[in-house]
């Protein structure tokens, strides 16, 4: 590992100066954050799953299609799945996507985070074959590493508390951080997902957190019928979901973020093409 990278991440070392002094202007990711909202229209997406489900076991659900819209989406476009950490811009070394699993669907049911590393060629068929034994396994667990590890520190007193914070977050800024406690926590990550939708609620814009690296926030709605134009300019009643999602401006610039977006919807609005790898990926290492 070269001088300057990281366990989860490779320095960029030949970016413009101008996008390199970024996270000097914007010290947080709080005040780097951009909000934008995308409608989705998932008609032709669930006419798929219908057909997709056809003696299926393993039932594909709209969020496996988020997932795996995801997924190919930062392996075509690699510049957004980068993070800064330290005042420094890297690109990360893997695919990750985190998201929240609530154990039971009851109030009282506790939830904890998922996070699982994707091979950039993956199909929907290989992210659902990820996704649902780690679900699983999740749901039958008393607790995931991340509630072990709040339950450690918070019985601490808080001094104790924040100096192991404190040291952490210093780790982290130097790069020091060991690859074994990033890999464990949720919020170090590609992108955060929270699907509201199975639960019954609408989207959201989340908060971006101080803490991990995450850069993308993502939020999906419930589907609901809503009026939407259709081709032939008329006005109907379609099946749609509104995704909402936070994005940290310093790792690239907004046109490469709206053409990324559009990739996804793209996607997530035509399934059939996650059936199959893609046929050419990018070398996300071009600026190394």
């Amino acid at each position: 590992m070269a001088i300057g990278d990281r366990s989860d991440g490779v320095l960029l070392r030949k970016l413009p100066g101008f996008r390199k002094i970024f996270p000097f202007i914007m010290r947080t990711r709080t005040e780097s954050t951009i909000y934008y909202p995308q409608r989705v229209k998932i008609g032709h997406a669930l006419a798929w799953l219908d057909r997709a489900n056809a003696g299926r076991e393993k039932k594909i659900t709209l969020f496996h299609i988020v997932l795996a819209a995801g997924v190919r989406t930062l392996a075509l476009r690699p510049d957004a799945n980068r993070f800064v950490v330290g005042r420094r811009i890297y690109q990360r070394r893997s695919i990750d996507l985190s998201f929240v699993v609530k154990r039971e669907l009851s109030e009282q049911a506790s939830e904890t985070n998922v996070k699982i590393s994707f091979d950039p060629r993956s199909t929907i068929a290989d992210v659902v074959e990820r996704v649902a034994p780690a679900v699983q396994a999740t749901k039958r667990s008393s607790s995931s590493s991340d509630e072990k590890m709040s339950d450690f520190v918070t019985k601490l007193p808080r001094t104790a508390t924040r100096l192991i914070f404190w040291a952490a977050r210093t780790l982290d800024y130097f790069g020091w951080l060991p690859g074994s406690f990033i890999k464990g926590d949720a919020l170090y990550t590609s992108v955060y997902l929270a699907n509201l939708g199975s639960i019954g609620l609408d989207s959201v814009f989340h908060h971006m957190f101080e803490w991990g690296n995450a850069p993308f926030f993502v939020v999906v709605g419930k589907r609901k019928k809503e009026p939407v134009v259709n081709d032939h300019g008329e006005l109907e009643a379609q099946d749609v979901i509104d995704m909402k999602f936070s994005l940290d401006e310093r790792i690239t610039d907004g046109v490469y973020y709206a053409t990324t977006i559009a990739l996804l919807t793209d996607l997530v609005e035509n399934p059939e093409k996650l059936e199959v790898p893609p046929d050419d990926l990018p070398d996300p290492f071009g600026l190394v």
